[in-house]
Parts: C-alpha cells; structure tokens; sequence
C-alpha cells in the first residue's frame, strides 16, 4: 500500500482524470468512485485506493479522456459532416482512444470515401485510383507480413527455414545435454545420443562447436569424443586448444583419442605455440601431445624451449625464518653543545635469524616431457642428460636439417613393416 502510494503521489500533474489532493501534501490522480467515510480513486490500470475523508484536503474533478470522448460524440449534430466526425477521430487517436477513433474513420469514409487520412487509420492503401485493404496492397507486390513488417515472399521463406533451423538445432542442442546426463539416467542418455547421431552432419557440428566451449566438463568430453564422427569438418585446431588448455585431464584425454584416430597431416604443428609460452602446465601438455603426434619441425622448439627448465634445474631451497633484533652493546660516544661536552651511551644493535630451511628437489615434469618428446621425434636416447643433448643438437645443425626428417621416415617405414 505505501508503495502505491508513493507511485501515485510522483504522477505527473498533466495526467487526466479527478485530482484528489491530501492534507500534508501529495496528489493522488484517478477517478473517485464513491464518496463517504472513505473516498475510493480508481487510478490508472485499474486499481483503486482508499483515503479516510479527514486526509483528503480536497478534489478537483476533471473528465477522464474517455469521458470527454463521449460527451463531444453526444454533442455532435446528427447531420455532422465528415470533416466535423475527422477532427473527433484526430482528437481520439491522439488520446490513445484507437479503437473509437477507428469507429469513427468508418463513418467518415461512408461520406467521404476517398478521405486519406480515414483510410490510412484504417490501413488501407492507394494504388492507382483505388484504395486496397494492406493486406491485399502487399499482396500485389508479393510480400508477405513477417511481424509488424511486410517483406517479399522469397525473404519471408529463408526466414521461416531459418526459424525451423533454430528450433531443429535447439531441440538438438536439449538432446546432446541429455546424452552428457548419463551419470543420472543411463538409459535416457543413450537414447538421446543415438538421436543425436542420426542428426545432419553440419547441425551436430554446430551444437559440437558450441558445446567444446562448455563450461561443463562432461559435455566438453562428449563433445570432443562426438566431434570424431564428423567428415565435412575436423577442426585440428580447436581440439589442439582444448588438449593443452582444459584443466581436465579425461578432456584433454578425449580431444588427444579424437585427434589420433583422424590421422590428419600436420597435428603437430598445432601444439608448437604452446611449447614456449609463459603458462608451464600448456607447456607440459603440449610436449606430451607430441609424443603422440612426433614431427621432426618441433625439434627446433624443444631444444630452444628446453633451455627454460634446463638452467638452475636440480635441487631448491624454502627457508622459513625469523629475523629478531637486540641490544648487543653499549659505546660511549661524546656529544653536547659548544660550551658543555657530555658523553653518552649509544645502544649497538644485532639481529639473528631462527626458523627452517628444506632442500628439495625440483619437479621434473616439464623437463621430463619434453625429453620423451624429444626421444619419441628422434629416437636418441639421452635421458636426462642435458648436456648430451646440447651436444647432439649442435651436431644436427652443422649436418643440416634433413637429417631428422631421414630419421623420421626410416622409423615410419620400419614401423609398417612391423
């Protein structure tokens, strides 16, 4: 009640209808109803509100533009000309009185037929010398009424294919979610996922490359593992981010399994960026991937990125101590002024140190990961030993690069024979 209130008291004074003003201060704008002990406003929407006659300071009455409406329709002559029954239909529109004022247009055009303004309200329109309903207007062009609009035929139907095409893909979308729900309905999921095979190719992948991005780890599994069902589209690329990048190791497992069964030229290519930015965890999974997609070109990259987990690489020390300060000494110092010489005892401070300090080993995973990368592309075997490595990659540069790539072919074709 007392939001009402204030609502009403914050109308605009310009509004129509009675103005019921209140002792104190506030006008309330509506329509009194009744009158007594307590005064009852209609306002606007058709609420009404109450006031106890003693908080009512008094009422100004004014007609509502409906009111008005009426009483000048009664007052015009029965012999009222079109221009007389126009100028009403004008003042009603106006006053967001449509429908009276679209009663009144028909009257205006039953004395004047060819009246614009009439026909306009009443949506009609001149073609040549007739005047055609809008709907029969547009149709003589070929459109067609999409919403408040009227467009051609032809853009009205890929609209309405676009439509459906929204509405199959939503559906589609609602069927991939409950095929990633099968931890809570097993049997409903497996139906909802051979739906959502049997789908066109190009509306799965739409739903796929949405749902790779998910912020569901579930869905971004099944994603990936769905998206290695697709011919017209393999997006290396995108898989590639998701196998570095996903904080879950069953994704980044799925996108590596989807990425290995197509047999795509060029996987590797994909992961090298990642091999020398800032983030270790990317870097770690990007070497990793190359153990499962060896190329000879990210060589170069892991020999100038093992340079970042090579220097200082071994053992670390976390120390955690306390640094306290005491009065070690006293020493007599001489001071005063020109005329008095005093000597004084100047305090010499010391501190010492207190706590714990661990030597650990370094984490090996980054260094380990490229080293098996490393193995997996060349077939050397130096294990840990950097500067091994260092040597042999020198000796690489001098021979040239083919070398590798030699190394690369002779370990495929052994392999097939295999």
């Amino acid at each position: 009640m007392v939001l009402s209130l204030l609502a009403l008291l914050i109308c605009p004074l310009d509004l129509h209808g009675d103005r019921i003003h209140l002792r104190g201060g506030g006008v309330v704008i509506g329509k009194v109803i009744s009158e007594g002990p307590e005064i009852e406003v209609r306002i606007e929407g058709g609420g009404r509100v109450r006031f106890a006659r003693d908080r009512v300071l008094r009422i100004e009455r004014s007609e509502t533009p409906r009111e008005e409406f009426r009483r000048r329709e009664l007052e015009l002559p029965p012999s009222a000309d079109a221009v007389g029954l126009a100028a009403l239909a004008r003042w009603a529109k106006e006053n967001g009185l449509t429908d009276e004022a679209r009663r009144l247009a028909w009257r205006v055009l039953e004395l004047d037929p060819d009246h614009g303004w009439a026909r306009e309200l009443l949506r009609f329109r001149r073609l040549g010398a007739i005047w055609l309903h809008e709907e029969d207007y547009h149709h003589q062009f070929g459109r067609v009424r999409d919403g408040k609009r009227w467009i051609p035929r032809a853009q009205w139907e890929e609209l309405e294919r676009e439509r459906h095409d929204a509405e199959v893909l939503t559906q589609l979308e609602g069927e991939f979610k409950a095929a990633a729900r099968a931890d809570r309905d097993r049997d409903a999921a497996v139906s909802a996922l051979e739906r959502f095979s049997n789908a066109p190719e190009q509306q799965r992948w739409w739903v796929l490359s949405r749902k790779i991005r998910s912020s569901r780890s579930r869905e971004r599994q099944l994603a990936a593992r769905l998206v290695s069902e697709l011919t017209i589209v393999q997006p290396v690329r995108t898989l590639a981010h998701l196998a570095v990048r996903d904080r879950v190791r069953s994704v980044r497992d799925e996108a590596l399994r989807t990425l290995s069964g197509w047999q795509v030229p060029d996987v590797a290519i994909a992961f090298l960026p990642y091999l020398e930015g800032e983030n270790d965890r990317l870097r770690v999974n990007a070497a990793r991937a190359l153990n499962i997609f060896p190329d000879p070109r990210a060589v170069p990259v892991l020999m100038r990125s093992l340079y970042k987990v090579w220097a200082g690489f071994g053992r670390a020390h976390f120390a955690q101590l306390v640094q306290r300060s005491y009065v070690k000494d006293y020493e007599l110092v001489s001071g005063g002024t020109g005329l008095v010489v005093s000597e004084v005892a100047d305090p010499v401070i010391d501190v010492f140190l207190e706590g714990v300090v661990i030597d650990v080993k370094v984490r090996r995973a980054e260094a380990t990961s490229r080293i098996a990368a490393l193995q997996e592309i060349t077939g050397e075997s130096f294990g840990m030993d950097f500067e091994a490595w260092e040597r042999w990659w020198q000796e690489e540069r001098r021979r040239g690069s083919g070398s590798q790539e030699e190394k690369a072919k002779t370990r495929e074709s052994s392999s097939a024979k295999n």
